[in-house]
């Protein structure tokens, strides 16, 4: 079995090419808050809102002859048209009339209505040379409502009920010009709940400004954010699985996704949306968080902990996860970058039995699963940046890092660091990286870990504990330390050799290259990917029992989480 963490076109108002079959375009999860734009004193439309609506919009093709959507190609950006930010859907063929597209707009999973609201539908319009009119329907399942429009968009409401299915049908003759469809940020609205008839945009947080391919090939997507708010990129093959893939942190600016991996026209059927992450637990403070779990040694149950500290600040703060060694506690690893991390959220989790589950630890607790939710958690605060969240392990906590490296979805964390643990050979042989789909470290799957992370390793080369070059040690058999993190590396789009021992670049002090001589630096992808490789460091990357160089990696490894 192999699982693959895709790598998908960055598409939320966008399917970039030609996708063949029946497709899908997903417009993503639009949200309306307490604040939405657009709402005055006058127009109070959304009081009482504080939960929150959301809802799935999809727009799928239909067509008499073949059932294939294209985006309309302008020179200012795929599916842009005229530089308006207008959305311009076309049939295959606009030579055949018979081929003409019916568009299919459906919305899903409705959350939050009162009985007296309903979601307003605008937008949907024509891009015609004529008057020729298209009709649309709209269905909840058992009402039928239709009607006609053209060059002007349509406005329909929706009451509440959890979805509704709106057809937007071209001619069946004359010029198939007519089956242009423009769709205008499909703006959704809430009526009622305050007694104004109309409102703010839903989607507004993900309004598409540009959108295309770029000088290389690659195709991406600019949209615009919220300060404050993050945003789950996520892709799918059947617009049923989504794997997330990505998290941006809104900056109240416009924010690019972008595929590096991906030459476009690419993939058929892969299609992306964007969501707001949820923050309905208000801000984190300082505090002890609790993963409730059960396995075979606790098969009754199990409340897993992690220490948490909150800097100052209204934030959102960066967040560190730290990851204890063999025998240490959350409590005695909070402080284990200090005082590198002032302005981070730190949280400490405790491993069962004071171990992670890697290889051959008395624990056998679902780790992997423990730190999945509880970043999963952690995202649900408002003070805590989706977009920003590392790990840092030492030790086992590294081992354990390396698993969350490779098994942990695109969207999970950004960035991870390890300190004086490579990979196990179980993590990595045969030139594949390997799993257990089930949770526990028999190793016996393969897997594509997801890309774009940031990964950074430190290791000391007189270690008594685990061996710097690879070997045996605490039980089990590890990876050179340089080739575990090339590996890493090459997970993350590296396509070059590995650096030779001799070729890393050695410090030359902080006034230098930024870092003391005995740590020579391995990098990968434009630095994405770096190793410090600290001559003569032990297990505690002590130098002859000085502690020195062990204060400069926690600077070194800070630094880079932060960045």
């Amino acid at each position: 079995m192999i699982k693959r963490i895709p790598a998908c076109l960055p598409a939320l108002l966008l399917v970039t090419g030609i996708l063949h079959g029946q497709t899908v375009l997903n417009l993503g999860t639009g949200k309306i808050i307490g604040s939405v734009t657009g709402v005055t004193s006058a127009n109070p439309n959304v009081s009482g809102l504080a939960a929150g609506i959301s809802f799935d919009l999809t727009i799928a093709a239909t067509s008499v002859a073949t059932p294939v959507l294209t985006v309309a190609n302008h020179a200012d950006g795929i599916g842009v048209a005229g530089g308006s930010n207008n959305l311009e859907i076309d049939n295959l063929n606009n030579l055949i009339a018979a081929d003409d597209q019916s568009l299919v707009f459906t919305i899903s999973n409705v959350t939050g209505l009162s009985a007296a609201q309903s979601l307003r539908i605008s937008g949907i319009g024509t891009r015609s040379v004529s008057t020729v009119e298209r009709q649309y329907s709209i269905s909840d399942g058992t009402t039928v409502s239709t009607g006609s429009f053209n060059t002007s968009p349509f406005a329909i409401s929706v009451p509440n009920f959890a979805s509704a299915t709106i057809t937007a049908v071209g001619p069946t003759s004359g010029t198939a010009l007519n089956s242009r469809f423009i769709v205008n940020q499909l703006l959704l609205t809430v009526i009622g709940g305050g007694g104004g008839s109309t409102g703010g945009s839903a989607n507004a947080v993900a309004k598409v400004t540009r959108s295309g391919v770029d000088a290389g090939g690659h195709p991406f997507l600019t949209f615009d954010s919220v300060a404050g708010e993050s945003y789950e990129i996520q892709c799918s093959t059947d617009m049923v699985s989504w794997t997330p893939v990505a998290t941006l942190s809104g900056n109240g600016g416009p924010l690019t996704y972008a595929d590096e991996f991906t030459q476009a026209p690419g993939v058929p059927r892969v299609f992306h949306r964007a969501r707001t992450v949820q923050t309905p637990n208000g801000n984190l403070a300082n505090t002890t968080l609790s993963i409730q779990q059960s396995w075979a040694q606790q098969s009754g149950g199990y409340a897993r902990t992690a220490v948490v500290q909150v800097p100052s600040g209204e934030g959102p703060h960066p967040v560190v996860i730290l990851l204890h060694g063999n025998g240490g506690t959350g409590a005695g690893t909070i402080g284990a970058l200090n005082p590198y991390l002032s302005t981070a959220i730190r949280v400490a989790p405790d491993g069962y039995l004071t171990s992670w589950n890697v290889d051959a630890e008395t624990s056998k607790a679902p780790d992997v699963a423990f730190i999945r939710d509880l970043i999963a958690l952690l995202k649900t605060y408002d003070n805590v940046d989706a977009g920003r969240i590392s790990i840092f392990g030492n030790s086992n906590g590294a081992g354990m890092t390396n698993r969350l490296i490779i098994e942990l979805d695109g969207a999970a964390f950004q960035n991870a660091g390890t300190q004086v643990s490579q990979m196990i050979t179980k993590m990595h042989r045969d030139g594949s990286f390997w799993f257990n789909a089930a949770g526990t470290n028999e190793y016996n799957q393969t897997i594509v870990p997801a890309k774009r992370r940031r990964i950074i390793a430190i290791g000391g080369t007189a270690d008594p504990t685990i061996p710097y070059t690879g070997g045996s040690g605490v039980g089990t058999t590890f990876m050179p330390a340089q080739e575990s993190i090339y590996r890493f590396g090459q997970a993350m789009g590296e396509t070059g050799p590995q650096t030779a021992d001799a070729a890393g670049i050695p410090g030359t002090g902080t006034t230098g290259n930024g870092y003391s001589a005995p740590f020579v630096k391995y990098s990968y992808r434009g630095g994405q990917v770096v190793h410090y490789k600290l001559t003569g460091g032990d297990h505690g990357l002590r130098v002859g029992g000085s502690t020195v160089y062990a204060d400069e990696a926690r600077q070194i490894v800070a630094a880079f989480l932060l960045q």
